[in-house]
């Protein structure tokens, strides 16, 4: 698979979008949107995070560990 560039992606991103970026699992992808503390919402059983916030969230100066697995 292919990575997605950060300028290919849509404003607002899904689990399947970040998981493409990051190289990781979709169901990776949904825990890292739930856990992280990332500034994503959730509309019905979709979760949603708009590119900007992802992108702060990516550089952010504060290293975090995250469970995933």
């Amino acid at each position: 698979m292919q990575r997605a560039s950060l300028a290919s992606l849509p404003d607002v991103l899904d689990a399947k979008d970040v998981a493409g970026f990051l190289g990781i699992s979709y169901i990776k992808a949904l825990k890292l949107l739930r856990y992280s503390g990332m500034n994503s919402i959730r509309l019905g059983r979709v979760y949603r995070v708009s590119k900007q916030n992802f992108t702060d969230w990516l550089n952010c100066d504060k290293p975090t560990v995250i469970e995933l697995d």
